[in-house]
C-alpha cells in the first residue's frame, strides 16, 4: 500500500484518514482535500459504498472526488472544503445497520468538519439511519439533492447548446443519456417537457422499463459514448471519456451529471481539438451540493431552484474566459477553480 502523498492523484490534500471498525470490519477512506482551519465551513462530499478491487482504487477514488468536490465549491462560489468518503466493500444486507452505525461513528470523529451525504452505494434511507447517530448528515432536506443535480445539468446542457448549436430551446435535439438512475431519469423527464428526443440506457432492468414509459428510446448504454446524437449526457459512473474512446465521441455537446468524467486531464483539450462542447462535470452536477448548501447554511427552496438555475450563467463566464484566452472550457475552469480554491 502506497502513501497517500505518492499517489498520483495526491493533490496537497489538506487529510487522508484510514478508519476501520474492529467490531463490524468496516473500512473507509475519508479525503479532506480543502478545509478552513477555522472551523467556520466544513468541507463537504458525499459517501461512497463500492467493492473496490484494491484498496489503491479506493484511495484513487477518494482523493480524485475530493478534489472535484473543492473545485464545485471554488466554481459555484460556495464557502465550503472539498470532501469525499469511501467504503471499501458494500456489506451483506444482514450486517448493513451495524456497518451504518459504524460509519455515523468514523462521521463523529470529525465533529462537524466533515459533512457526508448520499452517493453511489449510499441511499437517502441510509444516510437517515446513520442521522440518528451523527448530527452530521446532509442532503435530506425539502429538497433531494439528485433532483436538483438533473435540474443543473438540464440548465447547463440546454446553455451549452445554446452555445454549441445556437438553439435556445431543445426541440428536435437528441441526447443520449447514459445511466437512468434517480438523477438520469429526472433529467430525461425534463429533456422530453422541453421537446428533446431522448435516447438511453441502465445496467438496470427496471431503470430501462420506468424510462420507456416515459418516452426514452432504450438503448444498450456501452454504446451511448459512440451514439450519433446531439448531446451526450454520461449520467452514471466516471472515467467514460478516455484514450480509447475519445474518438469514438460524436456528439457535439456533453454534458452530465457523472463525476470525473474525464479519465485524465489532457481529455478536455482532446474534446476542445474536435470541436465538442464539454460542460465541466464538477459544474453541471453542483446542484447536488447547492442543496446541501440549503441545509447547512438555512436557505430557502426559491434559493436552491436560483442557484442550480444559475450554473448556466456560470457556464457562460468559463466560456468566455476560454474564449479570451484560447483554451479549452475544461482548462478554463480548472484556471477558475484554481484561483477559487481556498489555499
Amino acid at each position: 500500500m502506497i502513501a497517500p502523498s505518492e499517489h498520483p492523484d495526491f493533490d496537497a490534500h489538506a487529510a487522508v484518514c484510514f478508519l476501520h471498525d474492529a467490531k463490524t470490519g468496516a473500512r473507509a477512506i475519508v479525503a479532506l482535500h480543502r478545509f478552513d482551519p477555522t472551523g467556520t465551513y466544513p468541507s463537504v462530499g458525499g459517501c461512497r459504498m463500492r467493492d473496490y478491487a484494491t484498496t489503491e482504487e479506493a484511495l484513487g477514488d477518494a482523493l480524485r472526488l475530493s478534489r472535484g468536490m473543492s473545485s464545485k465549491c471554488a466554481v459555484t462560489g460556495l464557502p465550503f472544503g472539498g470532501a469525499k468518503a469511501v467504503v471499501l466493500g458494500v456489506p451483506e444486507p444482514s450486517a448493513r445497520r451495524a456497518v451504518l452505525d459504524s460509519l455515523a461513528g468514523f462521521v463523529n470523529g470529525f465533529g462537524g468538519r466533515f459533512r457526508t451525504g448520499v452517493d453511489v452505494g449510499l441511499s437517502a434511507c441510509d444516510v437517515e439511519t446513520m442521522r440518528t447517530a451523527t448530527p452530521w448528515m446532509v442532503g435530506t432536506g425539502p429538497i433531494r439533492p439528485d433532483a436538483l443535480t438533473a435540474d443543473g445539468v438540464f440548465a447547463t446542457l440546454k446553455r451549452a447548446v445554446r452555445h454549441r448549436l445556437g438553439r435556445d430551446g431543445l426541440t428536435g435535439t437528441s441526447v443520449g443519456v447514459q445511466g437512468l438512475g434517480k438523477v438520469g431519469l429526472r433529467l430525461a423527464q425534463r429533456l422530453l417537457q422541453d421537446g428533446a428526443r431522448v435516447l438511453g440506457g441502465d445496467v438496470d432492468r427496471a431503470a430501462n422499463e420506468e424510462a420507456a414509459g416515459m418516452g426514452v428510446e432504450i438503448v444498450d448504454p456501452a454504446t451511448l459514448i459512440g451514439l450519433d446524437v446531439d448531446v451526450l449526457a454520461p449520467c452514471a459512473l466516471g472515467g467514460v471519456i478516455r484514450s480509447d474512446t475519445v474518438g469514438a465521441i460524436r456528439a457535439r455537446v456533453i454534458a452530465g451529471s457523472a463525476n470525473n468524467q474525464l479519465a485524465t486531464a489532457d481529455m478536455g483539450n482532446a474534446l476542445h481539438e474536435r470541436g465538442i462542447f464539454y460542460v465541466p462535470d464538477y459544474l453541471a452536477n453542483a446542484g447536488g451540493l447547492i442543496a446541501v448548501a440549503m441545509q447547512i447554511e438555512g436557505h430557502d427552496e426559491a434559493w436552491a431552484h436560483s442557484q442550480a438555475a444559475g450554473l448556466a450563467d456560470r457556464l457562460d463566464e468559463i466560456v468566455a474566459t476560454a474564449d479570451s484566452l484560447g483554451v479549452s472550457i475544461a482548462t478554463a475552469a480548472e484556471q477558475l477553480a484554481a484561483d477559487r480554491r481556498a489555499p
